[in-house]
């Protein structure tokens, strides 16, 4: 069996990230940047799972997982377990919606939360809040990245119907 030089080993772990991320923009996806607002974030996630299979199948939920920071990814990772958990009964209504709604983003720092109210063709609504950082070091050093998004309650009614 080959052995491999150290020195290769060690720069094949520095280029592997690099490798990744370029290998996702050549399939013209978004990709995480310092230039993209925390609301800039939220809305490409939202809109691919918008569009899920297209141009791909699932292309929307990777390009939500490209999205997502890196301690988010090693939490809900590799990518075919996140889009069986975005499949799944919690996250399920987060594909091919009708319209998105977004609520006000709230930014501290660097840290971000925007709420999106989900309307699907037959009425059924989906509120989700997605909670964002803004990385510091490493490959996505200053983007804004998604940590976690959490599915809420439906709001209440604010009338009485008769």
């Amino acid at each position: 069996m080959p052995t491999v030089h150290p020195v290769t080993a060690a720069l094949a772990v520095l280029l592997l990230p690099a490798a990744l991320l370029l290998a996702g923009q050549a399939d013209g996806g978004p990709e995480p940047s310092p230039d993209l607002t925390p609301a800039e974030v939220v809305r490409i996630q939202v809109e691919a799972l918008q569009r899920n299979d297209d141009p791909s199948p699932d292309a929307g939920i990777e390009t939500a997982f490209r999205f997502a920071s890196p301690a988010n990814q090693v939490a809900t990772g590799p990518l075919d377990r996140f889009a069986a958990m975005v499949k799944g009964p919690v996250y399920g209504d987060m594909l091919d919606f009708a319209r998105a709604d977004f609520g006000r983003i709230a930014v501290e720092d660097d840290r971000a939360a925007q709420r999106v109210t989900l309307t699907h063709d037959d009425g059924r609504r989906a509120v989700y809040v997605f909670i964002l950082s803004r990385q510091d070091g490493g490959l996505f050093d200053g983007c804004w990245m998604t940590d976690g998004v959490t599915r809420r309650p439906l709001p209440e009614a604010t009338t009485t119907r008769i």
